[in-house]
């Protein structure tokens, strides 16, 4: 591949895997089940074993033990999601935000001991709408509606430049360097028991409500409909940039056992920030308020995985991890700063309180004859959502998984990938009797890549 090329791929790297990446609906936490089409189809597990150029997200030391030259990686996962939500006495609303499409591009290349490359990968995120005409857009005991909208979009994209070193027959030391994308589009009503509770110093359940400096004029605004019953929020496109990073190693322990690990630091993006609006009314009569809405430290967590790769025959390999998500260092409150047009600022501190989360995988892969082998898995993460806590536009509620997937050698120099991933459909329930909506989430998958090696 000429330098020409590769400052091509490096600008579509850039423009498909963070700049373009739709949202995505997550089956760990935020994160995916598993990232390329090997892995997701050995139940996400990808430590200890070479799985193509998706090793630059998943541990970036297995690009050691890729077979020398470059290799092109093109692909996309392709998810529908199937969401509900409900209200005592409501039917369930299904949410029409049900297909994603998460595109990838890399290329990665061994020279001697060293391996490198660049790619561009969606890493994970939330999603769903439930329009304007459901029970979720009216007002609180009346039902009238209101015609705004409840919805959220949640993506975060990477651009990894990876880079490995065989240290010896045994031991491959890897790093990696990340540009990191983030956007978020929140369009949610909250009714007024809600924004008391989190306005009044003896309750507080939800979180902290404050507001800074209001003038006369925007009270006034706030007020042009009446006592609101409720407040929406209409935040669209909030974004930012930041970086982040990832190391990890592979040992050869014997000739049929190989250990992995790696640890993902949290990121550094950003405040996600931009032009936004809020609603307060009553029924379809609301005023808007606009401003400037930012998103204070929305991370992406240090994750730490360790892996095991045993290849009980010339057919067989046996693959198992163990991930640790470190959401309660991210995802402990969600910060919200409204800077109203006109003067003075609204600040928002909505309870998340999400827990750490260990997430199991296991897989195996047979080699049915040189072109072509056949993989399967199984993936477990608990819930990481305390249920007083769960958000409906947010519920990251997957926690079994069931996936297979196969390789096929496409002549010399070409291979396809296949995974399809299964998400058992999870039902939770708010505890909180300010909220008390019930939320199920399932989930299938299907993740195409196709590869071409360079220069063997």
């Amino acid at each position: 591949m000429n330098h020409t090329s590769l400052a091509r791929l490096v600008r579509l790297s850039l423009l498909v895997g963070v700049v373009a990446a739709p949202p995505s609906s997550a089956t760990n936490g935020m994160a995916l089940s598993g990232y390329g089409p090997v892995a997701a189809s050995l139940g996400g597990a990808s430590q200890a074993y070479y799985n193509g150029n998706f090793g630059a997200v998943n541990n970036p030391a297995t690009l050691s033990l890729m077979d020398a030259g470059g290799r092109l990686e093109v692909g996309a996962n392709v998810m529908h999601v199937n969401a509900q939500t409900w209200d005592s006495g409501e039917r369930p609303v299904s949410s029409t935000a049900e297909w994603f499409v998460m595109p990838n591009i890399s290329y990665m290349a061994k020279d001697g001991n060293w391996s490198y490359g660049i790619g561009g990968f969606s890493q994970g995120g939330l999603g769903a709408d439930y329009g304007t005409r459901e029970f979720l857009s009216r007002t609180p005991l009346t039902r009238a509606p209101t015609g705004l909208r409840d919805k959220s979009q949640l993506m975060i994209g990477r651009l990894i430049v990876p880079m490995a070193v065989q240290v010896s027959d045994r031991l491959s030391l890897g790093g990696s360097v990340d540009l990191v994308y983030g956007r978020l589009t929140v369009e949610q009503s909250m009714p007024i028991w809600a924004m008391l509770d989190m306005m009044l110093p003896p309750l507080r359940t939800l979180g902290v409500a404050r507001l800074h400096r209001l003038s006369p004029r925007t009270f006034g605004r706030m007020l042009a409909t009446g006592l609101p019953s409720y407040g929406h929020m209409d935040f669209q496109n909030l974004d930012s940039w930041g970086y982040g990073g990832q190391v990890g190693l592979t040992f050869k322990a014997s000739d049929t056992l190989t250990l992995g690990a790696s640890y993902q630091l949290e990121t550094r993006l950003a405040d996600l920030e931009g032009d936004a609006g809020m609603q307060l009314g009553s029924g379809i009569l609301h005023t808007s308020i606009p401003g400037k809405a930012r998103i204070d430290d929305f991370q992406w967590p240090a994750t730490l995985k360790i892996g095991v790769a045993y290849r009980a025959s010339d057919q067989l390999l046996l693959v198992a991890d163990v991930k640790r998500y470190y959401w309660s260092d991210v995802l402990d409150t969600f910060k919200v700063r409204y800077a109203v047009d006109g003067g003075g600022q609204i600040d928002v501190d909505m309870n998340q309180k999400w827990k750490d989360q260990t997430v199991y995988s296991i897989g195996g892969e047979y080699t049915f004859n040189p072109d072509l082998k056949l993989r399967a898995g199984f993936n477990y993460g608990k819930n990481p959502i305390p249920s007083a806590y769960l958000q409906h536009l947010g519920e990251a509620i997957a926690e079994y998984h069931l996936m297979l997937g196969a390789g096929w050698k496409v002549a010399d120099a070409g291979e396809l990938d296949l995974a399809y991933t299964h998400t058992f459909k999870n039902t939770e329930t708010n505890s909180s009797p300010l909220v008390g909506l019930s939320s199920s989430l399932s989930q299938d998958s299907l993740n195409l890549i196709y590869s071409h090696r360079f220069g063997r």
